[in-house]
């Protein structure tokens, strides 16, 4: 008990340094810790799994640099999957820089898709139509930030096209093959398969789900660790098909799509260093009720 009360005074820099060094050590040797993929995660992807050749996705980029640790790595999975499958991604963001987010997420994906290509076509896991590359404006494409939130939602319910005459780069999506119809028919909200929005915070899924009466698509979202609790709810309404919640979520995705991505790199250090935090609250817990007993002995 001696040694634990000792602890008790330990300097803080001592405790600093462990959790500095329970981070770095599992990045510089790589580990890859067990990623069991839960069911929130397993609905999301059978769902995407399912979806017919072709189908057109929107995907809404709903967070900034701050939250990309944690969403990013969702965004880029999901992305790799959908073009794995020949669907069509189409980003956008109710965030200011839900833009950029989606190019750099668009960029890392038809990285990885294109790398991985020929090994997943040797394994029979591609959709029928996928190409060795994926191309802007056919296979994928991105909107931008659009301001607004849920009045931009109401407005994409009741023309999709209207407030997107331009993509990000101020190409015209008018002639863009991603939007046409094969029966002529403009494009409108009822033609995409599914939204998924990667929320950090308000504006990103729930605008969706407070407009769900008009748009009638199916949902799902990408959120931050600390959005979980909020979101299970609709998880358990089933207003949402499935969700991948904070790193954790990113690296059960990574696994059902047989990569090894930011989020299964990063369970290893989060993992460790949650473990050292939890040993020094409980030694410093066993400290305090030696201490205590210590003074009672002595009083």
């Amino acid at each position: 008990m001696e040694l634990f009360i000792k602890l008790k005074n330990l300097d803080r820099r001592w405790v600093f340094l462990c959790v500095a060094f329970s981070v770095m050590l599992p990045m510089i040797f790589k580990m890859d810790f067990p990623v069991f993929p839960g069911k929130n995660v397993e609905g999301l992807h059978k769902f995407v799994e399912q979806l017919p050749e072709g189908t057109r996705c929107f995907l809404s980029f709903d967070f900034d640099p701050a939250s990309e640790p944690e969403l990013g790595p969702s965004a880029i999975a999901i992305l790799t999957h959908m073009f794995r499958k020949n669907l069509k991604p189409m980003c956008g963001g109710n965030w200011p820089l839900g833009g950029e987010m989606a190019e750099a997420a668009l960029a890392k994906a038809s990285e990885i898709y294109k790398a991985t290509y020929e090994d997943m076509k040797k394994a029979g896991k591609l959709a029928a139509g996928c190409k060795p590359a994926v191309e802007k404006g056919i296979d994928y494409v991105n909107l931008g930030y659009k301001p607004g939130a849920i009045i931009h939602v109401k407005a994409l319910c009741s023309d999709f096209m209207g407030p997107y005459p331009q993509d990000r780069d101020g190409n015209s999506t008018k002639e863009m093959p991603i939007f046409m119809n094969h029966d002529g028919r403009k494009f409108e909200m009822s033609d995409v398969g599914i939204i998924v929005s990667f929320t950090a915070g308000t504006g990103g899924i729930e605008s969706f789900i407070s407009v769900a009466g008009e748009h009638k698509r199916p949902m799902a979202a990408g959120c931050t660790s600390v959005n979980i609790p909020r979101f299970v709810t609709y998880l358990q309404t089933g207003q949402l098909v499935g969700m991948t919640g904070g790193l954790p979520g990113a690296a059960e995705y990574e696994k059902l799509i047989e990569y090894f991505g930011k989020g299964r790199e990063g369970m290893a250090p989060q993992s460790i260093a949650h473990l050292i935090i939890m040993l020094f609250i409980i030694a410093g817990n066993i400290a305090f009720i030696a201490e205590q007993k210590k003074a009672k002995k002595k009083a």
